[in-house]
């Protein structure tokens, strides 16, 4: 039997971890880690990586959010991200923000493809409708490119109206 794809869910309100936890079961495709503060998600992330660090890690998508306490810069994801640009070898990990702020500044470094690089940027009050379509396609690579895609130029539509 094959073991289910490994989904990462970090924030520090609990009870979203446990409200996407429950998403996540619900699809009877995944298995969830579920932390609740950036220490725990790092080990996670650090046992799941391969070949030192050096290669893409196993999971196959984290949920996060932002940390209201910490500068942009500080954020789980840009770590994360800082982390794998280190390797030539490691692509990155998808990613899917779950959050009430949205801080247009926030959102548009969340969704550049170069920065952020995140495939979908969901509000916290709704997450549930789109979740569970969302990680049908986070086991394909070119998918989640698209995914990043698609939410960009919709926040840029979005921007371009306002």
């Amino acid at each position: 039997m094959q073991a289910k794809p490994v989904i990462l869910v970090y924030d520090i309100n609990n009870k979203l971890v446990d409200e996407v936890a429950t998403v996540i079961g619900q699809t009877g495709r995944f298995t969830s880690i579920n932390t609740y503060n950036e220490i725990n998600a790092n080990d996670a992330v650090r046992q799941y990586n391969r070949g030192f660090g050096l290669l893409t890690n196993k999971l196959a998508c984290i949920i996060t959010g932002w940390n209201n306490h910490k500068k942009p810069r500080d954020q789980f994801l840009y770590r994360l991200r800082e982390q794998e640009r280190s390797s030539p070898l490691r692509g990155p990990t998808p990613v899917i923000l779950v959050t009430e702020d949205h801080r247009p500044d926030l959102k548009r470094r969340a969704l550049d493809p170069q920065d952020g690089n995140v495939c979908a940027y969901l509000h916290a009050d709704d997450f549930r409708t789109e979740l569970a379509r969302l990680l049908e396609k986070i086991t394909d690579p070119e998918q989640v490119r698209e995914l990043n895609r698609n939410a960009r130029q919709a926040f840029e539509a979005e921007v371009a109206e306002e």
